[in-house]
């Protein structure tokens, strides 16, 4: 492919379009008490601010993903910071919460126009024996606008009210949005496909329903109503999967599957976020609730694990660059079960061993996330990278989905309901060892990766014939 010269500047308009949709993920939450107080809600009532988002990204990202392949994924990806700035003006000005929930949905599409195409982008930008060094820096990035949201919300609560939040995004994406007509390379004309509206929607439907059960198992715990969201949503993927096997150009595509290089990314890539997700969540309520650790103590905690993911994704990206993907992805998950056990074994949950679990597990997902991504991308045909870079991010979110629900089967709900109790500390435990079997069996799976040639390798070798000639 022909190098576009300033890839890495344009590079830094598609990171900010990840840190912006992956940031107002969790920016609100730390506001939700004072918007329900405003508006005279409840609290159930204001979750919707940011479930309203996280259900229209789920919905979306597949549609966009399969859209995006059939027209110019470039201006999609522009126009994307336009509808999300957009979304974000109404939400500053909105003066009930229907039409800031009305204005999280269009946010939550602008989203997924970004997300369905940041993948793709970098692969557009980079030949293949760069696209480490690029997915590596858009890891440190997810990880950082997923993990800082509440922190980033409660500083900026600090010297403002909650519309500022969404103000901040106008100038942003604006910006972006000149930027990314300007640099981004149009797309050459490309035959059009069948969209798959049947499973899209399948799709969509099932994603939101087990999004929702998650959401509200988080608090509640499971009861009726939960395990009717998780069932449904749980049907409709398995009925999904009978349908897409009949039709040949389905939002599933059977490229997914049928590459193993791609199949084991995508799989192992689900495990590690649902080993993630599963203990997170439990081990910030334990750090607020048992170790009665102020906000402040409990964020600059979290924030070891994307120190750690930000220091070794380059590194990472660099290796894969040079040397191939296959054993630095194996190093990642099993760096990931061994912070499992810091929490797993012993007589109880000690501060230290929370402090080592989210040092080595960033270690590990920073050695993990970047190849593994790459190494996907990198399997994906140019025709479909828009479709496989949106099932990425989806996967994303069905780990986060997973863990969730997985979090709340084991440990119970992690609501304000939750005690120090021995029951529950010793459920905790449980959990993380559960975590770890995880992370071995990702490890597993990793053995499987093709032993591909490093393409720094193949570069060179090529450069060596063509000088001889």
């Amino acid at each position: 492919m022909d190098l576009i010269k300033n890839r890495w500047k344009i590079l830094q308009i598609v990171n900010m379009g990840t840190f912006m949709s992956t940031l107002d993920v969790g920016i609100v939450n730390v506001v939700l008490p004072t918007m329900a107080a405003q508006f005279s809600v409840t609290l159930a009532q204001v979750q919707w601010v940011v479930t309203s988002y996280l259900l229209t990204m789920v919905a979306f990202l597949p549609i966009l993903g399969k859209w995006s392949d059939r027209m110019d994924r470039s201006k999609i990806y522009s126009y994307g910071f336009l509808v999300f700035a957009g979304g974000s003006l109404i939400a500053a000005l909105s003066t009930t919460l229907t039409a800031i929930i009305i204005a999280r949905i269009i946010q939550g599409v602008g989203a997924s126009m970004i997300m369905s195409n940041s993948q793709a982008m970098v692969r557009k930008l980079f030949p293949n024996h760069e696209i480490g060094k690029a997915l590596a820096m858009n890891a440190v990035v997810i990880s950082v606008g997923t993990l800082s949201g509440p922190a980033v919300g409660g500083l900026l609560m600090e010297i403002a009210d909650w519309s500022f939040l969404f103000v901040i995004n106008v100038p942003l994406g604006l910006i972006a949005l000149i930027c990314g007509i300007q640099w981004f390379p149009r797309d050459e004309k490309r035959g059009v496909q069948p969209l798959d509206a049947i499973g899209s929607t399948m799709l969509a439907v099932s994603t939101a329903l087990l999004l929702l059960g998650a959401v509200r198992g988080e608090t509640e715990g499971f009861n009726g109503t939960i395990l009717a969201l998780y069932g449904a949503g749980g049907l409709l993927l398995v009925l999904l999967f009978i349908y897409e096997r009949r039709i040949p150009h389905g939002v599933i595509d059977k490229v997914l599957y049928t590459n193993r290089a791609m199949a084991v990314g995508n799989s192992t890539s689900l495990l590690l976020n649902v080993a993630q997700m599963s203990t997170i969540i439990p081990i910030t309520f334990y750090m607020q609730q048992v170790l009665e650790y102020p906000t402040r103590t409990v964020g600059l905690m979290l924030a070891l694990q994307p120190i750690f993911l930000g220091i070794t994704s380059p590194v990472s990206g660099w290796y894969r660059d040079k040397y191939g993907a296959y054993f630095p992805t194996i190093a990642g998950a099993a760096i990931c079960g061994i912070s499992m056990l810091f929490v797993a074994m012993g007589s109880g949950i000690h501060p230290w061993g929370i402090a080592l679990h989210l040092s080595l597990f960033g270690v590990g997902t920073g050695l993990f996330h970047a190849i593994n991504n790459a190494e996907i991308m990198s399997e994906a045909p140019s025709d479909k990278i828009s479709l496989i870079g949106s099932m990425l991010a989806l996967i994303r979110y069905f780990g986060m989905i997973v863990g969730i629900g997985m979090a709340v089967l084991l440990a119970g709900g992690m609501g304000a309901t939750a005690v120090a109790s021995v029951e529950h500390t010793a459920k905790i435990k449980g959990l993380f060892g559960v975590g770890f079997f995880i992370c071995l069996a990702t490890v597993l799976i990793c053995l499987l990766r093709p032993r591909q040639k490093p393409q720094s390798a193949l570069a060179e070798g090529s450069a060596k014939v063509n000088k001889s000639i």
